[in-house]
């Protein structure tokens, strides 16, 4: 396996120390049995702060800075920026006798500058990237399975081995390889730890997430961001109280309302009906409840959103906490935000008390692998931990756990290179698809309601949204065309866009094959086909509360048609109060919410995406052979 590279910056005014420490360090990183087993090292020397700074932004590759403090007048200043460059850099200030208070208030480790014993100065450089590169659950796991123990203990398949020589599924182990059976293993292995009650290795690689994240503390969800987001409203209002709440959530935090008797104060979403999306919630809106609702207990926004929307978060959350209200935020698109400039602050920096990331939707984590990151200053931990234990499993996936691990360290190590990669094949896809002539990656400006415009929103380069108005296709047309003729799979549609998602798996050839696809495909469009216009109905404002969700949910209800004999819409739906959380799925943001009222809007929008067939599936809808019904509280 190739050796990964560690630049580390040596950065003076005085070409003599810098001489004098590369020549020391580099000859110690070239003799140390250590070092060359884990990375090669390179001693990058540099004259002045503004070079150093350049440096971080320009060198993937960079891991630490040593500052000489005596030379650089204005460390502490480099400090800052340096941090807001690259938060992940292990910094060093060199001093001496009487300059380390100076530095007491940044988080940095101190050097002696006269101290001549460079395998000691070495070692401290060596050890502090070598604590970010470690992953003490995944080494932990490789080590257990490489030492081929037999198991006696669950789970039943063995290792695999009631699978391996099946005649009837040997198959199925083939196709899967080996290591996926044999991490697969159960809290019988102590040395593996527990999730529910960590204290050695998988306490440490969540500490090490922490500190990667920007946390007071990090805890591992093996069952997805929408366990994660019920973990907390239970922490926070188990047993009810007030929540100020994005209408366009996560459904997960609706069914948090239902389990927990929360009273959801709901703020209406930004509308952009020309493409089908739902926006942030203005930011007047949000105080304006914030200011209705003093006994709230806590406010939850989604940033950055499904199509890449994410807040000015930091005024929003000054004012929640000066009345005393916790924040919770839905980083589930966004646990790369801290990894690179352009995509900074992220909400743990904005002062959030609770984030909960999917570490899987754009890391290098397995499916259904999460974290939830702690800041708040009242956290209770036991109280938490026995909340969390009440939705984690007691099988949790093992391999699950190690790739929690390893999508850390890659961010904690290369996240920054990574990411800008990320964010240069996003402007190459921008630029071949809007060369077409037919397809178009929109900006911000296209698809921000007006209503925010001077609220500081902003758009993930990540997620592009591209417009297909002008092919002469239906989104989902073009959706299964990219399939089926040319092997793309795209994340989501609306009825005229499509969202491709640019993550750290995104690679080169994908790049080339995407563009292909979308240039034979703008090829087909100009020549036989005009712009069509389709004639859909807007997404439905938010409507009317009654009840609140868990009394509507659990209570006495009976089912009413969606649709009249004619296929028409039946009137008896209108004003009838849902009692089910009906979603369409993507995006998966609630057009009904049990105890909302049922608009005639939100009923002609539920019919014609029900007789549209278009691939969206309706969550909450009640079919029953050809009729579709909805669950409605009983008068």
């Amino acid at each position: 396996m190739r050796k990964p590279m560690s630049h580390v910056a040596i950065v003076s005014t005085s070409a003599t120390l810098r001489e004098r420490w590369s020549d020391g360090l580099g000859e110690c990183s070239r003799n140390d049995p250590a070092a060359s087993n884990s990375c090669k090292f390179s001693f990058v020397s540099v004259d002045s702060a503004a070079r150093a700074l350049q440096l971080a932004v320009e060198d993937g590759l960079l891991q630490a800075v040593i500052i000489d403090a005596v030379t650089i007048t204005d460390a502490e200043e480099l400090i800052v920026s340096l941090k807001a460059a690259r938060a992940e850099l292990d910094l060093f200030i060199a001093v001496e006798h009487g300059q380390a208070d100076t530095f007491a208030a940044h988080s940095v480790e101190l050097l002696d500058r006269n101290d001549d014993n460079m395998n000691q100065l070495f070692r401290q450089v060596q050890s502090a990237i070598a604590h970010r590169a470690s992953t003490p659950f995944a080494d932990t796991l490789r080590d257990y399975v490489y030492s081929a123990k037999d198991a006696w203990h669950t789970p039943g398949h063995s290792g695999g081995d009631s699978l391996r020589d099946s005649p009837w599924v040997a198959d199925f182990h083939q196709m899967m390889g080996e290591h996926i059976f044999n991490t697969d293993l159960s809290v019988s292995v102590q040395v593996l730890d527990s999730l529910l009650e960590p204290h050695s290795v998988i306490q440490e690689a969540q500490d090490l997430a922490a500190e990667a994240f920007g946390a007071r503390e990090t805890f591992y969800v093996t069952n997805g961001t929408s366990t994660a987001n019920k973990v907390i409203i239970q922490h926070l209002l188990g047993a009810g109280g007030k929540m100020i709440v994005d209408q366009a959530c996560h459904k997960s935090i609706h069914h948090a309302a239902i389990l927990f008797g929360v009273e959801p104060i709901y703020l209406q979403a930004s509308l952009k009906a020309e493409y089908g999306f739902y926006g942030p919630v203005p930011k007047a809106r949000i105080f304006t409840a914030i200011d209705a609702n003093p006994d709230a207990g806590l406010l939850v926004l989604t940033s950055c959103t499904y199509d890449g929307f994410y807040y000015d978060l930091k005024p929003i959350i000054d004012y929640a906490h000066q009345r005393g209200i916790k924040v919770l935020i839905d980083e589930a698109w966004y646990a790369h935000g801290r990894f690179h400039p352009e995509l900074r602050p992220n909400a743990l920096e904005c002062g959030a008390d609770y984030v909960t990331q999917s570490t899987h939707k754009m890391l290098s984590a397995f499916s259904q692998a999460s974290m939830i990151h702690v800041a708040d200053p009242d956290f209770n931990e036991h109280r938490f931990r026995e909340d969390l234990n009440m939705h984690t499993s007691t099988s949790p996936q093992y391999a699950m756990i190690a790739s929690l691990d390893v999508a850390r360290k890659q961010m904690s190590m290369e996240g920054y290179s990574q990411l800008q990669r990320c964010i240069d094949i996003a402007q190459r896809l921008r630029s071949g698809i809007n060369k077409t002539g037919v397809f178009r990656v929109l900006e911000l400006e296209d698809m921000l309601p007006c209503e925010l415009a001077d609220d500081g929103v902003r758009l993930d380069p990540s997620k592009l949204s591209v417009d297909i108005s002008a092919s002469g296709m239906s989104a989902r047309e073009l959706q299964l065309a990219l399939f089926e003729s040319y092997g793309v799979q795209v994340e989501k549609v609306t009825h005229n866009t499509l969202s491709v998602l640019v993550t750290l798996g995104s690679t080169e050839s994908k790049v080339l094959r995407l563009l292909n696809a979308f240039q034979k495909l703008a090829a087909k469009a100009s020549r036989t086909s005009e712009t069509v216009r389709r004639n859909v109905p807007p997404l439905p404002k938010l409507s009317a509360f009654h009840i609140l969700p868990r009394d509507a949910y659990f209570g006495k209800a009976v089912e009413i048609a969606l649709v009249a004999e004619q296929h028409g819409l039946n009137e008896a739906v209108v004003g009838a109060v849902s009692a089910d959380l009906v979603v369409p799925y993507p995006p998966g943001i609630p057009v009904l919410i049990p105890g909302q009222e049922i608009s005639e809007s939100i009923a002609s929008f539920l019919l014609n995406l029900y007789h549209s067939k278009n691939g969206t599936e309706i969550h909450g809808l009640v079919e029953r052979g050809d009729s579709a019904l909805l669950r409605v509280v009983e008068r």
